[in-house]
């Protein structure tokens, strides 16, 4: 639990120095004293930089040593070079407990005297007790308190429980955009970005969302994890809790060599990384999709009791490709639907609609309107052979996408089964599917996207279901 408390003075620190403040905007000293001051964050805030009196109107101190109040996190953005003394005057201070290095030119240049230099601050850190992000690392965002470290573009801080560690910080960054740029955005409650993890990585992250009682899903990108045993005894202890999805890359020979380019960690066995993961509970991603996809159905809906789906459809096309995407799960079987059950389908849904052909399988074609979709939807819901349901409709212009919404909000009110839903497209159905989300029904932009969500949900009921029944 040593890592746990080392983390805390990254997301709660008592005082914070930038190291390389600046004035200029088009520099990472900028941007980092812009992020913690002008948003919610309200902590104590000390610019560092002895060539300027102020930035951003606050008051520049000219050394780490000359601030007067406690510092226990420091941000480092000068030049390469100064980091090694940086770390010097920390130690003498004796109150700094957490360095986020943004300053790169160290390891992953694989030149021996820069990582050399690497190697004498991490010795330094370690005698004075500081625990180091980085270097080549942007930090951490932590939503409770209004803290963004980052030098990325600022983004909304809706709070959510899903909590984010990355290795690259674009792709860190791009998932909270991602995020953001849902009909309704998706929250999250701590973000975190490691750099060349010098010191802390993805083993000690995971430790403390584990712990952490805001955080209720995991999303973790990685490019290698050194420590694989460590890490999957840790997942498997976790994951009972926490739901942890990974996109870990170098699944090809091709992504390793730009994971060791990237960062200067070999990425491992794709192989070994598949068996562990599904040994301990993980659900590994393919892409960012995915991921976001993925934590957006479980923020939003209850995990299925089974794994026997139904496809309710307005459109044969987009049907097929959702069940072309269940297909590729041998975990997912579709639902079963009662003779009784396909009566009272018959009975509310137009006379050309295909029912259970195949079994689990309803297309209601273009002559549905509003009324139709509920009342279908309401049927196959209170199935007991219908564990989940993948809501698909290309609304034609004589059927408002608001007035669907509205129908389909109504109709699950009172279940308690997933129901993931697909409005094909664009400007039409944005409004709709704002709404949806706003009731808790999560919507995607394409049929397969939907359906490898409820593969991930269901993966994720059978992982628990394994657990009780050991």
């Amino acid at each position: 639990m040593m890592a746990n408390k080392a983390l805390a003075a990254f997301y709660y620190p008592e005082g914070i120095a930038v190291i390389g403040a600046s004035r200029n905007p088009g520099k990472a000293g900028y941007q980092v004293v812009k992020n913690l001051t002008q948003g919610s964050y309200n902590g104590p805030v000390y610019p560092v930089n002895p060539a300027v009196g102020d930035v951003l109107g606050h008051k520049c101190y000219p050394s780490l040593g000359s601030i007067e109040g406690r510092v226990s996190l420091i941000i480092i953005t000068t030049p390469a070079d100064q980091v090694v003394d940086i770390f010097r005057e920390a130690a003498r201070r004796g109150d700094v407990r957490a360095a986020i290095v943004v300053s790169a030119g160290f390891s992953e240049t694989k030149d021996p005297a820069k990582i050399a230099m690497e190697k004498e601050f991490l010795a330094l850190a370690g005698q004075a007790g500081i625990r180091i992000l980085g270097p080549n690392c942007t930090g951490v965002i932590n939503t409770a308190n209004g803290l963004d470290t980052t030098i990325e573009p600022t983004v909304a801080q809706t709070r959510g429980g899903i909590s984010i560690y990355s290795q690259s910080g674009a792709m860190g960054g791009s998932i909270l955009l991602f995020m953001e740029d849902q009909p309704v955005p998706l929250g999250f409650n701590k973000w975190t970005h490691s750099g060349n993890t010098c010191d802390l990585d993805v083993i000690d992250v995971l430790e403390y969302y584990g712990a952490d009682p805001g955080t209720e899903t995991i999303l973790l990108y990685t490019e290698a994890i050194n420590k694989g045993r460590q890490f999957m005894e840790l997942a498997r202890q976790i994951a009972p809790r926490k739901t942890i999805l990974v996109l870990k890359v170098g699944r090809t020979e091709l992504g390793v060599k730009a994971a060791y380019s990237h960062t200067g960690a070999l990425a491992g066995s794709n192989q070994v990384y598949e068996a562990a993961f599904r040994k301990c509970g993980v659900l590994r991603m393919l892409n960012l999709e995915e991921m976001v996809d993925t934590a957006k159905a479980l923020a939003m809906q209850p995990l299925p009791r089974g794994n026997r789906i139904c496809i309710l459809t307005e459109a044969g096309g987009p049907g097929t490709i959702a069940m072309d995407e269940l297909g590729t799960s041998p975990l997912v079987t579709l639902a079963e639907i009662s003779p009784a059950g396909q009566q009272r389908l018959h009975g509310v849904v137009p006379p050309i609609s295909i029912v259970c052909q195949p079994q689990g399988y309803i297309d209601i074609t273009a002559a549905a309107m509003e009324e139709h979709h509920a009342r279908a939807l309401q049927c196959v819901l209170e199935e007991d052979g219908v564990d989940g349901v993948i809501l698909l409709s290309v609304p034609p212009t004589y059927l408002k996408p608001e007035s669907l919404a509205g129908a389909i909000i109504e109709a699950v009110r009172g279940y308690n089964k997933p129901v993931l839903t697909c409005l094909l497209a664009g400007q039409w159905v944005r409004e709709a599917r704002r709404m949806l989300e706003a009731a808790g029904l999560p919507t995607y932009a394409t049929p397969d996207r939907a359906a490898r969500a409820m593969i991930n949900m269901v993966q994720r009921q059978e992982y628990l279901r394994g657990l009780e029944v050991k």
